[in-house]
C-alpha cells in the first residue's frame, strides 16, 4: 500500500521537494551561516500547511543535501576566487 501511494503521488512529492528546496535557498541567501537543523525546524513551521506528501524525513533530507551541495558550490567558487587572485599577484 505505501509503495502505491508514493508511486501515485511522485509528482506532488517532487514539487514539494522543489518547493522546500527553493525555500531553502532563499532563507540561505538571508543568513550568512546556514544551520541545516535550523533550517529544517523553520521549514516544517513555514511550509507545513503546503507539504502534504513529504513525510519529515525527506523534509530534512532534502533541506541537508541543498546545503552542503551549496556549501560545497561557495568552496568551489572561493578556491577559484583565491587561485585568480594568486595567479595575478604573481604577473
Amino acid at each position: 500500500m505505501n509503495f502505491i501511494k508514493r508511486w501515485r503521488h511522485g509528482p506532488e512529492r517532487d514539487q514539494e521537494q522543489l518547493l522546500v528546496r527553493l525555500w531553502t535557498i532563499n532563507s540561505m541567501n538571508a543568513d550568512d551561516n546556514p544551520q541545516a537543523s535550523a533550517l529544517a525546524f523553520d521549514a516544517k513551521t513555514d511550509l507545513k500547511p503546503t507539504l502534504k506528501y513529504l513525510s519529515g524525513s525527506e523534509v530534512d533530507r532534502t533541506i541537508e543535501r541543498t546545503v552542503s551541495e551549496a556549501a560545497y558550490t561557495n568552496q568551489v567558487l572561493h578556491n577559484l576566487r583565491k587561485h585568480m587572485k594568486h595567479g595575478r599577484l604573481e604577473r
